[in-house]
């Protein structure tokens, strides 16, 4: 069995979450305590029984951009990854493997006028399935793209029959916090707080805008090097202000934690992080953890195992499994103290 085997596990097809609950705080919370290796069975909205106003929530406020798109033809979607200058776009492209560079792409407007398409040049290829698009002026994404759900919402839905992306996403696929446009993933954590929650506690923010490899399986060059996808982060004075020696910090999502244990200190900051979180590691910022369930041999479920303990965090899976918690982007929640 090599290394990631370790980080796998069978999960049933209908615990992974479709569609957001009505009420955000209103999700399943499973508490996972370290010291005495028990778990507590809560709702979202009774957070703050396991937290005290000493306590400093940490959120990360990036906003999702509407990445998604589609062909005129709906034979091939992309993914908005980067915006190179205004008229060019790295992008990622399923299925890639019939395009060609020089080709003309008319890309479907599915929020303005959706009978006219407008067109892109498939300009360059680059490494790792990314791809250029150039457009003959800047695209408007909230004319072209539509909410970047995960890989397996839009298949699974697509199984049903259902629509692919529905107008409702547009709204839960999005913390009520988001501040900063730039991820094409979800900060999920965040996704379960509302806005009369947050009220109830201490809380900083941070960004980091999450890039395309919160999609992609590990590749056996990150598990080599220990090395993710880099991605941007930056820090106002909002954190250092508010945060006091002693201060337990609860980080709302794995990539709050990232940032917190890449930075050296609290200070006003920007930069970009790769820092790929496995176990052995050592913590030395987070101090609890808010966090959804995630897929298997993915690098957020070894973050979590890292923080939780691995065997610990299986037991927890393992009862989730049993007690029917929804899994994934619109699952439930975890809070690991």
């Amino acid at each position: 069995m090599n290394f990631i085997d370790h980080y796998s596990f069978d999960l049933p097809s209908e615990l992974i979450a479709l569609d957001p609950l009505p009420s955000r705080d209103g999700c399943k919370l499973m508490v996972v305590d370290r010291k005495t290796q028990r778990f507590y069975h809560h709702r979202f909205y009774e957070l703050a029984l396991f937290l005290s106003k000493e306590d400093l929530l940490v959120l990360n406020n990036s906003k999702v951009i509407p990445a998604f798109f589609q062909s005129a033809d709906e034979k091939t979607t992309f993914l908005f990854v980067q915006s190179l200058d205004p008229l060019h776009w790295k992008v990622m492209a399923s299925p890639g493997k019939h395009l060609k560079m020089g080709s003309i792409i008319p890309i479907k407007c599915p929020t303005q006028n959706p009978n006219s398409p407008i067109t892109a040049r498939l300009s360059s290829k680059l490494q790792s399935a990314y791809y250029v698009l150039e457009f003959d002026e800047e695209p408007k994404l909230e004319w072209l793209g539509l909410p970047p759900l995960p890989p397996y919402i839009r298949k699974l839905r697509k199984k049903k029959n259902r629509v692919e992306i529905e107008q409702k996403d547009r709204e839960y696929y999005q913390t009520v916090f988001a501040q900063h446009p730039g991820s094409i993933a979800a900060p999920t954590a965040g996704l379960h707080f509302s806005k009369e929650m947050l009220e109830q506690f201490s809380t900083a923010f941070i960004t980091l805008h999450v890039g395309p490899g919160t999609f992609r399986p590990l590749s056996t060059e990150q598990l080599a090097t220990g090395r993710l996808e880099a991605e941007y982060y930056s820090i106002d004075s909002s954190l250092k202000e508010k945060y006091k020696p002693g201060r337990r910090i609860v980080a709302v999502g794995t990539t709050v934690v990232r940032v917190l244990e890449t930075i050296k200190n609290l200070e006003p900051q920007q930069g970009w992080t790769d820092l790929f979180i496995f176990p052995p590691f050592t913590f030395k910022r987070t101090n609890a953890l808010i966090t959804n369930f995630h897929l298997p041999r993915s690098s957020l479920f070894l973050l979590t195992c890292a923080f939780a303990g691995t065997e610990l965090l299986k037991k927890a899976y393992a009862e989730a499994i049993q007690k029917s918690y929804r899994f994934y982007s619109y699952g439930d929640a975890m809070l690991i103290i």
